[in-house]
């Protein structure tokens, strides 16, 4: 593009140096032509009016006396009274300006040859071509400088495209002077802020969402192996409806995952008693905890309901319980109490808590007292606050983490005040007995899956297995304790 402006840029300054050569020279000749003439006119008056005066006093008018009038390369010719006629040498050939005055019967006749015009024009046309010739350098330099500036730009857009097209997330922050190229430029850099924005939601939420999907595709990996492992028909159909259970929390936490990354929410906010939350997942930690020789434990109130995502506060509730079993040490308890218009769920242990230098940072993303991505704390406080709750760290040292979540008041749905003891939840109690606690009415196997959704494995799944079958603990310990990482 730069080489198709100076192109037309040269073109078009020669040839309006060219008309304007032309004109030049022409009015030059105009002006030499008539010049000339009023020049050769002149030179004869004088010579007629000085040649009369000498004749009126009786004086002799020679050649030599006409010649004290010739200028530059003039001829002069006179035609007397007396009828002498007296010349100043040979006529010029060719072109020439002629001119006759006549003063008192003394003709006289100025003739100039033309051919020093046509020098003088040359002269002068060689002097037009050069400042012409000097012109057009001087454009040419110009219009290099401009062609470079306006063609600039565009380069850098090309640039700037070509970087986008390769993930390259810089932005053009460079301004041209021009205002048309600037508010492009603009409109280019917005375009590209958006375009990074969105590119790094987008990979937030991938890496969000492969985060939380590592404790469920445990536990689905669990129940296969145990279909692998097991001879009777009845355990492969209860270990297979299991399996479909966390198929189903699989998708159940991408959809609540990606929706609250971007702004919207996975699962709708319903009213839920908090007991079935954290018993969901005391029952799912504990074969981690034990396998690990610690525990996890519950205590304060009990049957008190809140309004929320019952999936979303599920995964944080898990990433706080799978944090103190990954950073803590000791007992870890899970604490329930009520704070004025709010239901707290406090996750404590015994272990040494946060460091100080990450205690100002700890909800920060990428940032990990150990080997983990950092994802997990940062993805439970955005899920809480979608709910219109609050993530807190309420002491460092020892470290103990609070959900917030906003009360409701107890209904008249039958709840019973209770203390779950998830170590109590075996093979030998009843399935009958286990689901006629909490809800009534509402605690079948239906109820349990929908709380479980979240969860890796629910209290009914885990007492319902058969006598003498592999039990969750035991497939823990032989995978060697901990699979969770933060």
């Amino acid at each position: 593009m730069r080489r198709r402006l100076l192109t037309l840029v040269f073109s078009t300054t020669l040839v309006a140096l060219v008309l304007l050569g032309v004109i030049l020279v022409t009015i030059m000749s105009s002006l030499m032509h008539t010049t000339n003439e009023q020049r050769v006119a002149a030179t004869a008056r004088v010579a007629a009016f000085a040649i009369h005066q000498q004749v009126e006093l009786g004086g002799f008018a020679t050649a030599e006396t006409l010649r004290q009038f010739v200028r530059e390369d003039a001829v002069l010719e006179a035609r007397l009274p007396d009828g002498r006629l007296l010349r100043t040498g040979p006529l010029p050939e060719g072109a020439s300006y002629r001119v006759t005055v006549d003063d008192g019967g003394v003709a006289i006749t100025a003739t100039v040859p033309a051919s020093a015009d046509a020098r003088r024009l040359a002269l002068a046309g060689l002097l037009v071509v050069g400042v012409s010739l000097v012109a057009l350098g001087f454009s040419m330099l110009v219009a290099s400088f401009y062609a470079k500036r306006i063609t600039r730009p565009l380069e850098d857009f090309a640039e700037l495209a070509e970087r986008i097209s390769t993930g390259d997330p810089r932005e053009a922050s460079r301004r041209y002077g021009v205002p048309e190229l600037d508010a492009v430029a603009e409109v280019l850099e917005r375009g590209v802020m958006n375009f990074n924005a969105l590119l790094e939601n987008e990979r937030r939420v991938t890496t969000e969402a492969s985060h939380q999907l590592r404790t469920p595709l445990t536990a689905l990996s669990l129940r296969l192996e145990e279909i692998l492992a097991a001879d009777e028909l009845d355990v492969v159909r209860h270990e297979a409806n299991a399996a479909l259970g966390q198929v189903e929390r699989l998708s159940g936490v991408v959809d609540e995952v990606v929706a609250t990354s971007r702004g919207g929410r996975g699962t709708p906010i319903e009213l839920f008693p908090v007991d079935r939350l954290v018993d969901t997942q005391i029952i799912e930690w504990t074969p981690a905890f034990e396998a690990a020789g610690r525990s996890v434990t519950r205590e304060g109130a009990t049957g008190m309901l809140v309004e929320a995502s019952r999936g979303a506060q599920a995964q944080a509730l898990a990433t706080l319980i799978e944090n103190s079993l990954a950073h803590g040490e000791g007992i870890t308890t899970v604490r329930v109490r009520e704070a004025s218009s709010w239901v707290v769920l406090e996750v404590a242990d015994e272990g040494r808590g946060v460091r100080s230098d990450l205690e100002a940072r700890v909800f920060e993303r990428s940032i990990s007292g150990g080997e983990s991505t950092g994802l997990g704390l940062a993805l439970a406080r955005t899920l809480v606050a979608a709910d219109g709750g609050r993530l807190e760290m309420l002491s460092a040292r020892p470290a103990i983490f609070a959900i917030f979540l906003p009360a409701r008041p107890v209904l008249a749905l039958g709840l019973e005040k209770r203390r779950v003891d998830p170590r109590a939840t075996g093979p030998d109690e009843s399935a009958a007995e286990r689901r006629s606690d909490g809800l009534d009415g509402l605690g079948r196997r239906a109820d349990d899956q929908l709380i479980g959704r979240h969860a890796v494995v629910s209290a009914d799944s885990l007492a319902e297995e058969p006598e003498g079958f592999p039990t969750w603990r035991s497939r823990w310990s032989r995978r060697g304790g901990r699979p969770y990482g933060n």
